[in-house]
């Protein structure tokens, strides 16, 4: 905090932005709202960088070298080191063909346009694709890098031409921001999440608190309830808001109450205490470690779900930070001749994550038949890359971009009313081909409302009216819609059942249910051992050969009649008297394992997503129970 004094607060209240973020990154689900975190980082790093800029301009000591060199030595030694550590665990102990998508990452992360990358690529933040990405947290220090790269040239213009005019400015680009913000939350929230121009007024809201007041923060004891009642709505944010939105707003000005307002009082002792000081120093590489750790604990069989596991996590979490703090951040911070070191350091790595992206390390799989894999996006007739997964996305071409704002996808006779409609995540998706299999067979017509990484279970009442225009909303709102329109026979639900469901299920089963329809719940498969890797590629490295007329089947601890998700799924069928459950488990297991490999065709894509291949094997089973269905009405 050179140039403004030091203020012990807030590096207490940069420890009340990290703590949450690390524990809704852990799983714990009593703080909904703990990503909001990267909020208060950057409401508080707006201040900081605009308090040293203001000072020097007034001192008239400003140099754009200085402040890029300082920010080099501030950011770019840990984030070098973290990198490095992160590309090394990966060539050594992640499954090869994974590597040069992390490769890639590291990229993003390293040249500042992780957010741009992952907003690209992987799409939603609290999708699957995004929680296996070891950089993904880059995002967030990205968008301040960029916002870096041009705010001091526009803050030294504002000064040398009219220096009255810089609070306007800062307000009135940051009120800019703040508008395309509500705006992108409805119509393209993906990207509001992810990209700088929405992220502005956050970083903005710092800046403008302090050209005005500088470091002149209030020391007026009576003033002392409003950092308290700032630290009071970033607390409601984190514990009560779930999604973009308010909970941001919020958090942002409990945060400016706290800078403007936390030099004294109640607030100013609980942030200035020596752990909360500590964990505060600690900040930076504490972001920067925990969510690789995170990632990179699951291939060695560490889970995020026990607390044994949680409290190691922590623990290593903490003791990392910590020698990257008193090691890598301390001794660079001020070492002015240090930067070229840095920057050679920064490109070393960068080399060697471009030679893991250049070289990418798949095992040879010609031997296997085309891996078909069938999903749908929010545009469900747009290419879906799959690089990873060595497969060939099904498409069709007759599935039109607004098909999920409308009548779903049809199959069949779109004249007629649809007697099947189909409702999932991606589990849905890979049932999806098998089911239009039999819709066509029987002559039925059939619906699809399936979209990977979202959940089926809605709140009913949130989507029955329609008020918001991004395309998640639209989706849901348009299969609400278009099942009371048409009351379908049957609605077949596919889904990654998890105990959620057991609270989340009941609102839209009810409203099938009073639509008279009959539900079908299709049981999820048995799952690989592996994690979430490619199984053809897995098959390969295992030296495992296909061949017309052998089943390969891989050894499972999971084969078990206790197993979660059938559990779930038989307590939610059970609770509803038009609901029944299609059983699945059995057709993909037995004695020797669970079935991955019929002659040359493999069955499964990952660990629980089935191939176009493995999924038909439900055909007769699914015909026979539609058939038996439709004929009692």
């Amino acid at each position: 905090m050179s140039g403004i004094g030091y203020r012990p607060e807030i590096d207490g209240l940069r420890a009340v932005a990290v703590v949450p973020v690390i524990l809704f990154h852990m799983g714990f689900g009593w703080i909904p709202g703990g990503f909001i975190g990267v909020d208060v980082f950057f409401v508080i790093s707006g201040f900081l960088i605009t308090s040293i800029i203001n000072k020097n301009l007034n001192d008239g000591t400003f140099s754009f070298r200085d402040f890029w060199a300082r920010r080099v030595r501030r950011i770019l030694p840990a984030m070098v080191f973290v990198s490095a550590c992160t590309l090394a665990v990966t060539y050594f102990c992640i499954f090869r063909p994974e590597q040069h998508v992390i490769g890639k990452q590291s990229l993003a992360a390293l040249f500042s346009v992780a957010n741009i990358y992952f907003w690209q690529s992987t799409g939603d933040y609290w999708g699957t694709s995004a929680e296996e990405s070891p950089f993904l947290h880059a995002w967030s220090l990205s968008v301040e890098e960029q916002f870096y790269l041009f705010f001091p040239v526009g803050m030294w213009l504002i000064f040398r031409l009219r220096t009255r005019w810089l609070q306007g400015v800062i307000a009135g680009v940051s009120l800019l921001s703040l508008g395309l913000f509500l705006w992108g939350v409805q119509s393209h929230p993906t990207a509001t999440f992810y990209l700088l121009p929405t992220r502005v007024w956050e970083l903005g809201a710092g800046c403008l608190l302090a050209v005005t007041i500088g470091n002149q923060a209030s020391r007026e004891v009576n003033y002392g309830v409003f950092s308290l009642t700032g630290l009071g709505m970033i607390a409601l944010s984190y514990i009560f808001f779930d999604t973009l939105g308010g909970g941001l707003g919020l958090a942002v000005a409990g945060t400016l109450l706290i800078i403007a307002f936390g030099q004294v009082g109640l607030c100013n002792k609980l942030l200035s205490q020596s752990a909360v000081v500590h964990i505060g120093k600690l900040s930076y590489s504490l972001y920067l470690w925990h969510w690789p750790i995170l990632v990179l604990a699951k291939p060695a069989g560490v889970d995020w779900d026990g607390p044994s596991d949680k409290l190691v996590l922590s623990a290593s979490t903490y003791l990392f930070a910590l020698g990257t703090y008193q090691l890598v951040e301390k001794p660079t911070r001020r070492r002015t001749g240090i930067v070229p070191v840095i920057l050679t350091s920064g490109l070393l790595v960068a080399g060697l994550g471009l030679w893991m992206t250049l070289r990418p390390r798949y095992f040879d799989t010609s031997a296997f038949a085309e891996a078909r894999y069938v999903t749908f996006d929010c545009n469900p007739s747009q290419r879906i890359d799959a690089p990873r997964f060595a497969s060939t996305i099904v498409e069709n071409p007759e599935f039109k971009p607004d098909a999920f704002s409308g009548e779903g996808l049809r199959v069949g006779d779109t004249s007629v009313t649809p007697e099947i409609v189909v409702i999932g995540d991606s589990h849905g998706c890979m049932w999806s081909d098998a089911i239009a299999t039999v819709a066509r067979s029987e002559n039925l017509s059939a619906s699809f409302y399936c979209m990977r990484g979202e959940n089926p279970f809605i709140r009913v009442a949130k989507f029955r009216e329609f008020t918001s225009k991004d395309v998640v909303s639209r989706f849901h709102h348009a299969k609400l819609t278009h099942i009371e329109q048409w009351k379908p026979k049957v609605v077949i639900v596919g889904r990654a059942w998890t105990e959620e469901d057991v609270d989340d299920a009941p609102s839209i089963l009810e409203f099938l249910g009073e639509q008279g329809c009959r539900v079908l719940l299709i049981e999820d498969p048995p799952k690989l051992p592996f994690g979430n890797i490619n199984a053809m590629q897995w098959l390969a490295s295992q030296g495992i050969k296909p061949a017309e007329g052998k089943q390969e089947f891989v050894p499972s601890k999971l084969l078990s009649p206790t197993d979660e998700g059938r559990g779930i799924v038989r307590t939610l069928a059970d609770s509803y008297e038009f609901a029944e459950v299609l059983p699945t488990y059995d057709l993909y297991s037995a004695d020797a394992g669970i079935l991955a490999l019929d002659g040359r065709d493999v069955f499964y894509l990952d660990d629980d997503h089935l191939l176009q291949a493995g999924a038909k094997m439900i055909i007769p089973r699914l015909r026979a129970k539609i058939t038996e269905i439709l004929g009692d009405r």
